[in-house]
Parts: structure tokens; sequence; C-alpha cells
């Protein structure tokens, strides 16, 4: 046990630690939407307010550095064509407590960090069985629950399109859980154990058609083996392409949208062809404000309308589907290279770690390589059921450091 901590606030963090990780599997069958409260209510009751205190020993400048970019994107809201600060408020509060709740998980030593361990494991298979039960089952109790409480119709696409949507961002949280769970299963002697829930998980990602979720699974499997076995220089690499995708995207990936020919956009699927529609809108509203951008939330209120394929479709419905490009048409330039430089600083603090262990490398490299590929190819930036799910992934993957392990 660090002396930073007492008993009693081992004791209170350790009991939120497991309660809260045991509603995140729940939550994953649910769509991930009740995730955020309880994340947020961990924060609060386990955060380690002493050791915060003691950080002037050594300060975390990335994280400084993260907080000042989500001061600055909340700040944007007041030059924002969108009237409701509701995200802004979230961000201010929301994320600090996320944070909050992963930092009070990495601090826990001795019976806690075990029972939490435990617990992380519990919940990761919890989920991943539930999803994959409901991919085999064509989503019957999901689907009972929308027509029975939500009032659906059965035999309504709608109700289809909400079942498969709510299993779909499920898969997510499995997806980004399920790395460092195998990789504790694995440490822990049971390498069948983990490898199974990421055949689980794996098959799980080809259900709720939601393509992104299987790009994001394979990315993942594949930034983690190059992570075990180069864990500093695969995560420098890793944080490095994801920051230099914040900056470099907003600039070259709707003028290439927007070079492709219209032979080629015929034969492409039609969810394809309106995504590129939609990245080459938002690089043309980029253009009229490159510096401090419209303001967060702009994307609901900017739109427009385009005849494809003979339907009429929305060229910014909610957000661009596409984290750096969204960062930058509403944050503005001065947000995206923000949001770099926090990423770059923030993968030299991890990659030059004194207890990062390859499982470590292998499951950081999951985490992160899987969730920039669910917010660059589909998901909002500031959609906060997802960043909490990230928060409780980054707790996963400090229980595999090369620190002692738990009597």
């Amino acid at each position: 046990m660090t002396a930073a901590l007492s008993d009693k606030d081992y004791v209170r963090a350790g009991i939120a630690a497991v309660v809260i990780l045991f509603f995140t599997g729940a939550a994953a069958g649910a769509g991930g939407l009740p995730l955020p409260p309880f994340v947020a209510l961990g924060g609060i009751i386990a955060f380690p307010w002493k050791d915060v205190l003691k950080l002037h020993k050594d300060p975390p400048w990335e994280a400084m550095l993260g907080a000042l970019f989500i001061a600055w994107a909340a700040l944007s809201w007041t030059w924002s064509p969108y009237d409701n600060p509701e995200q802004a408020i979230k961000l201010l509060v929301g994320v600090p407590l996320y944070a909050a709740f992963a930092f009070a998980i990495f601090r826990l030593e001795g019976k806690w960090r075990a029972r939490a361990e435990a617990a992380f494991l519990f919940m990761a298979f919890f989920g991943a069985l539930y999803l994959f039960a409901e991919f085999v089952n064509g989503g019957a109790l999901t689907m009972s629950y929308k027509l029975d409480v939500e009032g659906l119709e059965a035999g309504d696409p709608v109700a289809r399109f909400e079942v498969d949507r709510s299993l779909g961002h499920g898969v997510l949280l499995i997806v980004l859980f399920a790395g460092p769970a195998a990789a504790l299963a694995w440490r822990e002697g049971g390498p069948l154990i983990g490898l199974l829930l990421l055949a689980l998980t794996g098959v799980t990602t080809f259900g709720f058609h939601i393509q992104v979720n299987i790009l994001a699974f394979f990315a993942a499997l594949g930034a983690a083996i190059v992570a075990y076995y180069s864990p500093r220089g695969a995560l420098s690499g890793i944080f490095g392409l994801i920051a230099g995708a914040f900056v470099v995207t907003p600039l070259i990936l709707p003028s290439l949208a927007s070079l492709l020919p219209d032979s080629i956009m015929a034969y492409l699927p039609f969810s394809w062809e309106t995504r590129i529609a939609i990245w080459e809108f938002a690089g043309e509203q980029i253009v009229q404000r490159p510096w401090l951008g419209w303001g967060l939330d702009a994307s609901r209120s900017i739109d427009s309308v385009e005849v494809m394929r003979g339907l009429e479709h929305q060229l910014l419905p909610l957000h661009p589907h596409n984290a750096p490009i969204q960062v930058w048409l509403e944050t503005g330039a001065f947000g995206s290279i923000l949001l770099a430089f926090t990423l770059v600083m923030l993968g030299g603090r991890i990659a030059g770690a004194r207890y990062l262990s390859r499982l470590q490398a292998a499951a950081i490299s999951w985490v992160a390589m899987s969730y920039f590929c669910f917010i660059f190819f589909s998901y909002g930036a500031w959609q906060e059921w997802h960043m909490a799910a990230l928060a409780v992934a980054i707790a996963g993957t400090s229980f595999l450091s090369a620190r002692p392990r738990p009597a």
C-alpha cells in the first residue's frame, strides 16, 4: 500500500471501483448510454484527493494541456450558432470525473486492486457473452424491451434500426474492454480465457450492421501485436499517428473526397458516398473559419441537403462522422493543434513510463487504436457515453503495469 492513501481511502475507492465496473457490463448490454452517470459517480466517490495535491512534485503537463483543450472547446460554445450549452457543461464536468475514476483505479493496491481486476474481467466477459447471445438470437431480448417498454411496433423498420444501433454501441464498449481484459487473463495464467474473450468479441463485431466495429477490432489487434514486440516504439508511433491525424486530416481529406470522380462514387456503397459528401461539405465550412472554428456543437446547426441516388441527404447530420474534422470545424486550428500537442506529450509520457510492461503496452495500443477508429470513421467527438467507456478501458490497462502485484 502506498503512503499517499489511508486504509479508509482504499476501501472507499475499491468499493466504488468494483460496483461501477459491475454496472459497466450491464451498460454495455444497454448500448452504453447509462454509462456516463455511473462513471462520473465513481469519479466523485473514489477520487484520491490527497494524491492530486502531491502532483506538484511531478506536474502532469499532458493532463494540464488536455484540460486546457477541454476548456477551449467549452469556451468555443460562446461563438457557436448552436444555442444549447449542454455539451459545454458535460465536457467541463463529465471529462474530469471520468478521468478521476480512471486515476483512482490506477492508485489501488493490495486486495482492493485484486478485487477491481476481478470485477473488470467479469464485466468484460459478461458484456461480451450477452452481446454474443444477442448476435446469435437476432437481438431478441433488446427487441422485446423496445416493443414492451418503449412502445415500438413489431415489424417496424425503426424498431430493427434502434435494436441494431443500441447493440452496436454496446459492441464498441466491449471492443475497448476486450484488449485489456484479455491481457489481464493472460497475465493471470489463463491465455485460453483471454483468447476466448477476443474470439467472442471479434465474432460479435460482425453483427448489428456497424462496420466500424469490425475495423476497430482488427486495427486494435494489429496495434497490440506490434506493441507487444516493440512496446515503447509502437506507443510513440501510435500516439504520434493519432496526433498527426488531428492536424492533417481536416486539411487533406475533404480535398481528396472532392477529387473522386462520379464514376467511382457510383460504385461505392451508399453509406460510403454519403460519408464522403459529409467530409467534403465540412471541409468547405472549415475554410470559412479556419482559426477559431464555428464553435462547440456548431455541426448541429450547420447543414445543407444534397440529392444522392435520387434521395435527399443531410450534408452535416449532427456531426461530420470524423473527429479530426469535427474538432477543427468547431474549435479551429488552435483546438486541433492543442489536442495534437497533448497527444504527443501523452504518448511520450506513457512510452517512457518506468513500470511499462509488454502486456500493458499492447493493451494501451489496443485501446488507443480502437477508440481512434471509432471516432475517425463514425462517432461524434464529444459523445459522453464513449468518453466514459474510454476512461474505464484506460483504468483496465492500469492493472497491467510492472508494479508489484497485489497480495
